[in-house]
């Protein structure tokens, strides 16, 4: 086939694959809108359920207090002898009873809907979360699929394509992760949030003042959590501090980590900031913050040291923690399958500034992350 032939037919499959892919993504969107939907009708069911199921608590506990009463008049009528009395108590008593079963089966039946309804929630709201994440996905290959086949006549991206893609993927694994963050973390935290002030609600209802207090003041240290993890969270996205240098972003980071019960970190930076770049200075601090975070969260390491050292003519960063260490080659061809893409977003950045990238490990003998970018000579 002539190199002009198989370029036009390279071109229509291009095409058409855009267009499923497009297609894909505006099924996808309207499947989310409709679980949207969906998922506020369950929230305002949810919130009629639990409204109720307050109310039916409430007249619980009354028909309990008024079927002690009437037990303890039962008493005293049997007591006193009077036949005629005694019968109209236990008559009272006998129907209060029937009253305090049925508030309590119902309450019972309510409850049972209540976390079904949750349940339902949570499932809606983790099949939002996989649809965006697939969309994602289908926009990063679409707009990979927006490049000329044929450019330069040999069908292959040119550097600038594909540094362009190599951003793409690694803006879609990022937004991917964050969201699964999101979901398991600060979201979480405000949902269980929202079902202690339910619970604290029930407790003022009963006049249990003692535990809606405690339940409020638990409810306040969840929220504090979530406002801290979504803090940590904007700080990722966009460290602060970097214009000046290292120093104030590492500051920062380490103060965040360490500030974990247990954990020592310590950074040092030799050598002058400004010799690099603004982006390049992000770009290496990302790879740093990935490094720690890692450490921290799935290496359990207790001790991480960070150094930084800038020449004239390179830059070199070492992270090295006493952690649980890792099979690398595993780690890293298991990443796709298991979603976990923090050491191949480091490896990806590293490539992107021209730098070597580095990780020595092995299970249970900790980590060691190095990093060595050539600088522009400047004249």
């Amino acid at each position: 086939m002539a190199p002009d032939d198989m370029a036009m037919r390279l071109k229509e499959i291009q095409d058409k694959v855009s267009e499923s892919l497009q297609y894909s993504i505006d099924s996808l969107v309207t499947l989310r809108e409709e679980e949207r939907e969906r998922l506020f009708e369950i929230r305002t069911r949810r919130e009629g359920v639990q409204k109720e199921l307050n109310e039916v608590i409430v007249a619980s506990d009354k028909a309990e207090a008024e079927y002690r009463r009437s037990r303890q008049i039962l008493l005293d009528a049997s007591r006193s002898g009077n036949e005629s009395r005694e019968k109209e108590a236990y008559e009272r008593a006998m129907n209060l009873m029937k009253i305090r079963g049925a508030f309590e089966e119902r309450e019972k039946h309510l409850a049972a809907q209540r976390d079904d309804l949750d349940r339902e929630e949570r499932r809606i709201e983790r099949l939002i979360a996989r649809s965006e994440e697939m969309g994602n996905r289908f926009r990063v290959v679409l707009n990979l699929l927006s490049f000329s086949i044929g450019d330069e006549g040999s069908g292959s991206f040119s550097p600038e394509q594909r540094e362009f893609s190599a951003g793409l993927l690694l803006a879609e694994r990022e937004s991917v992760s964050l969201a699964r963050e999101l979901h398991d973390g600060p979201i979480q935290k405000f949902s269980a949030a929202g079902l202690m002030i339910d619970l604290a609600g029930e407790f003022l209802s009963r006049g249990d003042f003692g535990k809606a207090k405690e339940e409020l003041a638990r409810t306040r240290n969840h929220i504090g959590d979530a406002l801290e993890e979504f803090r940590s969270f904007l700080f990722q996205l966009n460290p602060t501090g970097l214009k000046e240098g290292f120093d104030v972003a590492l500051s920062r980071l380490v103060s965040q980590m360490s500030a974990l019960p247990g954990t020592d970190v310590r950074y040092a930076v030799e050598g002058q900031s400004d010799l690099i770049s603004l982006p390049m200075r992000t770009t290496v601090f990302k790879i740093i913050q990935q490094a720690v975070v890692n450490a921290v969260k799935n290496g359990h390491a207790r001790r991480i040291r960070i150094l930084v050292s800038i020449g004239r003519e390179m830059l070199r960063v070492k992270i090295a923690d006493d952690g649980l260490g890792f099979d690398v080659d595993k780690v890293r061809s298991e990443a796709e399958e298991k979603g976990a893409w923090g050491l191949v977003n480091m490896e990806d950045r590293a490539s992107m500034i021209g730098g070597e990238f580095t990780v020595t490990s092995e299970p249970g003998k900790g980590t060691t992350v190095s990093l060595a970018v050539p600088l522009p000579v400047k004249r």
